[in-house]
């Protein structure tokens, strides 16, 4: 029986590491095929975050670090100390962005006040 609220049921080690990999998503830049990968990962890590299945939520988080981490895109400038415009890659897409919100509220257990939902891009910059 769902109720709504969901309460992660996994180990607060993989919690805390599908925090910190949930966290660097919303930081990607990449190319919108790839982010329907991500965002197959993110449903498959959700039904995981669900069950408490605490080792699926592990090895699919890591997955998640591969599929766009630091191998695909660095955050922030280029060589030249700018930023690449034109490398065809791009921000998550809305629906990927609201539900890697999800899955945090879902994971963290004792969300921080006023820090639960990261700010989206272009939003409370000063």
């Amino acid at each position: 029986m769902s109720t709504g609220a969901r309460t992660a049921l996994i180990d607060p080690e993989a919690a805390g590491a599908a925090l910190r990999a949930l966290r660097a998503v919303q930081e990607w830049r990449l190319p919108p095929e790839a982010w329907e990968e991500v965002g197959e990962l993110l449903a498959e890590l959700a039904t995981a975050v669900d069950a408490g299945d605490t080792g699926t939520v592990d090895e699919l988080t890591r997955e998640l670090e591969i599929s766009g981490g630091r191998r695909v895109t660095r955050i922030g400038a280029g060589p030249d100390g700018t930023a690449p415009q034109d490398d065809g890659k791009v921000p998550a897409p809305e629906p990927v962005r609201e539900r890697v919100v999800a899955l945090i509220h879902s994971v963290d257990p004792e969300p921080r006040p006023g820090g639960a939902e990261p700010a989206r891009p272009g939003t409370n910059r000063g």
